[in-house]
């Protein structure tokens, strides 16, 4: 499980990140990508995050601007859609 470090741990240091460091999925998700550019977590990983998001958000352990609400938002309707955008948005940066 999860040899190549991909989805399953990608997922668990991304949901530290968010609790521990006060992140938000987005600030997250770049750090994690700069640090190891093979990370992809998958698509029931990702919805699971973004619920963890809104809690952290409520519990105010994190706080997201007026835009990344909305990206979290839009993540949460169509997170293949925004998954492509974070990889486009990679390639471009490389």
């Amino acid at each position: 499980h999860c040899a190549a470090g991909i989805s399953r741990s990608a997922t668990i240091v991304l949901a530290y990140l968010m609790k521990y460091h006060h992140n938000t999925l987005k600030e997250a998700f770049f750090f994690l990508i700069e640090k190891r550019p093979q990370i992809w977590p998958n698509e029931g990983f990702l919805l699971q995050l973004l619920r963890y998001e809104t809690e952290l958000i409520r519990s105010r352990e994190i706080t997201a601007n007026d835009n990344e609400s909305t990206e979290a938002i839009q993540m949460q309707e169509n997170p293949i859609e925004t998954l492509n955008e974070f990889e486009h948005k990679h390639e471009k940066d490389e």
